[in-house]
This record gives structure tokens, sequence and C-alpha cells, in this order.
């Protein structure tokens, strides 16, 4: 299981027959984090006269999708920006574009165009990763196994969290929960049944994370 999203908060700027378009386009992960993000831009950019925004939130397995025009004629904001969203596949995701009015009416069509100019420059300039439901391991194993595990492993582990060097190795890692079978029969034949393998919680993570090398 797994889906995309970006990975840092990104702002980009465009300018429009003298009216400002700044989007601002971030992750996020609960419903809380929407309302936070909105009151943080609205009291960074006062006296916008638009905040407009769409998100996609992943809840239970299911997309979760919200737009707003904020004042602009109705679909002429939140839907572009959505529907950029959506055509990328992102999810856990928001955008919200502030615009300054330059004093020249752009119409529907112009509006429709700027929005979705605004989200577009903005997600070419972050980096878009996949993130995919993971299960984090915590193995011990013996020294001699240590770097027959690493030949035969690092193509299936999404992470290697901590690595601690004791009377023997121990490895804090995550697991692709579609690979943990796999993952689970190669440690138990490699090691000989003498590795110790303790399971954690299940979450996603990024699917391409080496904090340490294994």
């Amino acid at each position: 299981m797994t889906y995309k999203t970006i990975n840092d908060t990104i702002t980009a700027e465009i300018i429009i027959k003298k009216s400002r378009f700044i989007c601002i386009l971030m992750p996020v992960n609960q419903m809380q984090d929407i309302d936070t993000v909105r009151d943080e831009v609205r009291q960074k950019y006062p006296g916008a006269n638009h905040y407009c925004f769409a998100y996609r939130l992943r809840q239970d397995g299911s997309i979760l999708e919200r737009c707003s025009d904020d004042g602009e004629p109705g679909g002429t904001a939140g839907w572009p920006m959505l529907n950029v969203l959506a055509q990328n596949d992102l999810e856990n995701i928001i955008a919200i574009v502030i615009r300054y009015f330059g004093g020249t009416l752009l119409g529907t069509g112009g509006l429709v165009k700027a929005y979705t100019q605004s989200v577009q420059l903005a997600l070419n300039k972050v980096r878009i990763i996949s993130m995919e439901y993971s299960q984090k391991i915590m193995l011990t194993l013996d020294y001699n196994y240590y770097g027959i595990l690493e030949n035969h492993l690092s193509n299936i582990i999404n992470e290697v969290a901590d690595i601690q060097y004791a009377e023997q190795v121990r490895l804090e890692m995550w697991v692709a929960f579609d690979k943990l079978d796999t993952f689970i029969a190669k440690v138990e034949n490699l090691s000989s049944g003498t590795a110790n393998i303790e399971m954690g919680e299940q979450n996603f993570i990024p699917n391409n994370l080496r904090l340490k090398h294994f």
C-alpha cells in the first residue's frame, strides 16, 4: 500500500496583471494540521483578498478532498487547485494560494489558469516522495551473519533507523508490509534460525529512505 506526497513545505509566487498569487504547498497528516496551517498562513500574509485552498487527506483508507474559492467566483480557484493535486496522485497535502488583487479583473478563465499555474509552479519546485505502509522490526543477530544479511536484504528494507553494536548487532528497521513474509523467511534462512525478530508499530514511511547503512 503506497501513496505519493511531498517531502517539505514549498512556496512559489507568480504575478498576473499586478495580482500576486502566492502558493504554499505543505505535507499534512491529520485534520488538525489543516486548520493550523490555514491560520498560520493568514497570520503570515495579512490583508490578502483571498486565501483559497485545496487538500487531499488519507483517512481510514479513503481520500478526503476539500477545496474553497474563498470569495472568488465559484469553481475558479479551489477546484483547479484540487485538480492539480489529484492529477498528480498526491495525498496528505494542502495547497493554499494567497491572492493580493492588483486592480485588474482576470475573468473566470483567467482565474482558473492563474490558480492552476500557481499550484503547478510550486509542485515543480518540490520533491515528490512515495510513502509505503511498513512494519517496524527490531532484529538482533550474531556478527557473523550481519554481512550475509546486508548483502541479501538491502533491497527489501525501506529504512534502517538505528544500529547498535554490543555482544550482538541490533538493528531497528522498517520493512514494506507486503515484503514482510519474504524478509522473515530470508532472515531465518540466512541466519540458520538464530536471529531474533521483534515486531513494532506499523506506519507509512518513505520507501526510499536510508538513514543508516545496513
